[in-house]
């Protein structure tokens, strides 16, 4: 059965049982072929923007897997079929053709892999695509010098394609290139993170998606012709690997947060291409070992169809929590993951035995006010809200007071509470007990002495100031609430896998049983509890709405309910939660 797993994902995953993997998803995903084998078509989902981008995204995103393997000298099962396949989407003659790019396109997104492939397999290329098909292919991509492009991670895609078109031969605006090798730097903030445009305070997986990964790649190809560009990129990611390790539970598990999460192991990628540099403060063993784990727990979630292809999704397949630019061949981006493919079977990366990453408890960032830390099995993540709203569910994905590696979030947080449905980590308010406001725009943010302090208002004179701090058990929130009308208050702490039926919100504060101030939910791997420091508020457990969590099909929060008079109001919440060991 093709879909049956090809390596055992509780072993160690060597170089061989790496490229296996590869090749299996590859094999099972050009089963999908379109028409001129121009592109592939895994499901009936679409995104925002047309059928020959999307069918495009699916054929160019396997080249992230597909490049490496070549690098690393496998044999590409398909690797013919797939060349054919960008000779007739870049030839305006063919009936597959994919159409020139336009501004702000996403056929700009997908030439990234492809200048890749032009960089590190050029024999390969030239091998397999005939001289006027690679002219056509070059001009097709040599689009992207004029388009507009977003002011975001979108410009290292015109870098790596530039740098592929004359390394071709082609001729290229070297002043435009220059102007984004400059764009790059404006973004980088320090402490290893880069900001992803004007949308500030949006500190997410881009960095080792994007970012991090573009730059490793840049190195790599400029080490010795621009050498100080080349060592700043290193640097800045070593940097950023210090930050990066706290996101990773024992168990390989990453903290789920942000936007893009159905992209799944490209969380793992760039560990593979660090190791390439180096890094003076983590061995190839630990490198090897924040890979593998991170690939082994992918492979132990239900993230494949009966084919064997990837799902929209995250920990299981999941439209809820998708973004508008999600076809059903995004997840394909995942195949970053094989970036250390290209690593030579001798490298210490595939050599050394895998050891635990073991960084200390805690760990904090200045520069992007983040607070990250481990308890029980699980990673943790604070963060205060980035100013953006183009994201599809953007205050379930980036506003809620915590995220974590194994309870995950939920979106559709608020949208069902009058019906005894609720998301995690909120401070939620109403007037009429049917429309609930919680954080989203924040009026000030800061991290100083341990203590994240962000000011919000939920609505128009109700301003809350909410403080959070670790303490030896779990994590303190006191929210000051100034209103000037009284108000309905749902606070809820961290997800657990439970199943409970729902029932109306004051039907559950109602019926709940607990001697105790708090709030407890027990499930079969996770527990959550939520405590109220003052005796405020009545205690409960709510389920949340089915598949809206994106790790537990089934969940439920502990939560804690009440009403608040006009005036000044003082509520403290304790919170610990973890693994069932």
């Amino acid at each position: 059965m093709r879909s049956r797993l090809p390596i055992d994902p509780k072993a160690s995953i060597d170089r061989d049982a790496a490229a296996h993997l590869l090749s299996w998803l590859v094999e099972n995903h050009l089963t999908a072929f379109t028409q001129g084998n121009a592109g592939l078509k895994v499901g009936p989902s679409v995104a925002a923007y047309d059928e020959d981008a999307a069918r495009l995204e699916g054929l160019s995103r396997l080249m992230w897997g597909v490049v490496p393997a070549i690098r690393g000298g496998y044999a590409v099962s398909g690797l013919e079929a797939i060349v054919e396949g960008l000779t007739n989407g870049t030839d305006p003659a063919h009936p597959a053709y994919w159409g020139e790019a336009g501004d702000m396109d996403q056929r700009l997104v997908e030439m990234a892999s492809l200048a890749v492939f032009i960089k590190e397999a050029p024999d390969v290329l030239s091998r397999l695509m005939p001289q006027p098909a690679k002219d056509n292919f070059l001009r097709w991509l040599a689009r992207i010098q004029d388009a507009r492009i977003n002011p975001s991670n979108w410009r290292f895609f015109r870098i790596l394609v530039l740098d592929a078109l004359s390394s071709s031969g082609w001729p290229i605006d070297q002043q435009r290139l220059a102007q984004e090798l400059h764009f790059i730097d404006t973004q980088y903030i320090g402490e290893g993170w880069y900001q992803d445009g004007a949308e500030v305070g949006r500190f997410d997986y881009y960095n080792p998606f994007a970012f991090h990964f573009y730059g490793l790649l840049y190195a790599r190809w400029h080490a010795v012709d621009d050498p100080d560009r080349a060592a700043r990129y290193v640097e800045r990611a070593r940097a950023f690997a210090r930050s990066y390790r706290h996101w990773f539970a024992a168990d390989g598990a990453a903290i789920a947060y942000g936007r893009s999460m159905t992209y799944r192991f490209g969380v793992a990628g760039f560990w593979g291409l660090l190791a390439e540099a180096g890094h003076p403060d983590m061995s190839a063993g630990e490198l090897r070992g924040l890979w593998s784990r991170s690939m082994r727990w992918w492979l132990e979630q239900p993230i494949f169809d009966a084919e064997g292809c990837l799902t929209v999704g995250y920990a299981y397949p999941n439209l809820l929590m998708s973004e508008f630019y999600n076809s059903a061949q995004s997840p394909l981006w995942a195949l970053k993951a094989f970036a250390p493919l290209s690593l030579p079977a001798d490298h210490p990366f595939w050599t050394e035995a895998e050891e635990p990453c073991n960084p200390p408890g805690y760990h904090s960032v200045a520069t992007t006010r983040q607070m990250t830390w481990h308890n029980a099995g699980v990673a943790y993540l604070v963060a205060p809200p980035p100013k953006h709203r183009e994201i599809r569910r953007v205050s379930d994905k980036y506003c809620k007071f915590a995220y974590s590696s194994h309870h995950g979030f939920c979106v559709e947080s608020l949208d069902w509470i009058a019906c005894g449905f609720a998301g995690d980590n909120m401070l939620a308010f109403s007037r009429d007990g049917v429309t609930w406001a919680f954080r989203t725009d924040v009026e000030n943010a800061g991290l100083e002495d341990g203590v994240l302090t962000t000011v919000w208002s939920p609505f128009a004179d109700c301003r809350v100031t909410t403080k959070q701090r670790l303490t030896e058990m779990g994590e303190l929130r006191e929210s000051t609430i100034e209103t000037g009308f009284p108000l309905q208050v749902l606070a809820t702490g961290h997800s657990a896998d439970l199943w409970i039926a729902p029932k109306p919100l004051q039907r559950a504060v109602a019926d709940f049983q607990n001697a105790e101030n708090a709030s407890a939910v027990e499930g079969a791997t996770l527990f959550s509890n939520l405590r109220d420091l003052d005796a405020r508020l009545s205690r409960c457990v709510l389920p949340s709405a089915p598949n809206t969590n994106l790790v537990h099909p089934h969940s439920a929060v502990p939560a804690l309910y009440g009403e608040i008079a006009a005036g000044s109001t003082l509520l403290r919440t304790h919170l610990t939660a973890g693994g069932r060991s």
